[in-house]
């Protein structure tokens, strides 16, 4: 005598797209957070939405970070130099940083020849 399937049982179909779902939605937020942990100071202004821009961080302790990768200040004018002035950049420091490595650092964007400069806060 032969069985046959009348229907499907779709919960564990349904239990295993949550999960997945689930694990995907928590690795984007990790992905969209960055790596490079930096607290943001708050701004009641919104910020403009920059596309293409070059990103610099700054940890608490004053460490640099230009597009996710660790530079000197020398390391920074340096990788400017080679980017066209045009484009914006976008500095990220932490609140609690110092007020000298990130003045020195504004300095260098600021030497090597870029006028677009926004400072990303949280909102």
């Amino acid at each position: 005598m032969k069985d046959n399937f009348t229907d499907i049982n779709v919960i564990p179909l349904v239990d295993i797209m949550l999960v997945l779902l689930t694990i995907v939605l928590v690795t984007a937020n990790f992905i969209a957070r960055g790596v490079i942990p930096v607290n943001l100071p708050k701004a009641d202004a919104e910020n403009p939405s920059i596309k293409e821009s070059i990103t610099v961080d700054m940890t608490k302790d004053g460490a640099l970070f230009l597009k996710g990768e660790p530079v000197t200040i020398e390391e920074l004018k340096a990788a400017l130099a080679g980017e066209d002035k045009n484009t914006p950049i976008l500095i990220s420091a932490d609140r609690d940083a110092t007020v000298q490595p990130f003045v020195t650092a504004v300095e260098a964007v600021k030497d090597s020849g870029f006028t677009k400069v926004s400072i990303q806060t949280e909102h």
